[in-house]
């Protein structure tokens, strides 16, 4: 008879606490899928138009850069990352880079130049330096740059930047 109550008395609480894990799992669920929203197309949007659809959903959206675009006019967004359709919880950041319109800058020459020189020139004509990088070469060759990408009248250029390489002395000896 006792045997019979204490298994009746542990089936109701094994029920119980089934229960409760169960509906704390569904509660969850639909608290996490709740706050989440599908990530709008920005793309050809002024950014002001932008930032309020993302503030309407609950985004935040941050510009991050700009490109060249043949497509996208100048002051809209031409790209943005998570990409559109994206299922993202309420709150998250959204990149996007705003487009400079058509390339009607011509990519100058630096080689040869110091990199100061090659600096003051690619500054001096609204463009912004990239990754830059030195060589160790010939101990008489004089600091210089070596290589530039995009190539010196390059047409179509994504970017606004220009990389650089150039020529570096040699590093001294080391001895361990």
């Amino acid at each position: 008879m006792r045997m019979i109550r204490f298994l009746r008395l542990l089936a109701q609480i094994l029920v119980l606490v089934i229960v409760a894990l169960a509906s704390a799992l569904i509660s969850m669920r639909f608290a996490i899928h709740g706050r989440e929203v599908a990530i709008p197309d920005f793309r050809g949007m002024v950014p002001a138009e932008a930032e309020r659809v993302a503030f309407d959903r609950g985004l935040e959206l941050s510009r991050s850069d700009h490109f060249y675009s043949a497509t996208i006019p100048a002051g809209r967004i031409v790209s943005q990352q998570p990409e559109p359709g994206t299922h993202v919880r309420r709150g998250w950041r959204v990149q996007a880079a705003e487009s400079l319109g058509p390339q009607l800058i011509e990519i100058p020459t630096v080689i040869g130049l110091s990199p100061r020189a090659a600096e003051i020139n690619i500054r001096r004509r609204g463009l912004e330096i990239g990754l830059a990088a030195e060589l160790p070469t010939d101990a008489s060759a004089p600091q210089s740059i070596i290589a530039q990408t995009p190539a010196p009248g390059a047409q179509g250029v994504a970017s606004p930047r220009i990389s650089l390489l150039y020529a570096a002395p040699p590093p001294d000896p080391a001895y361990a």
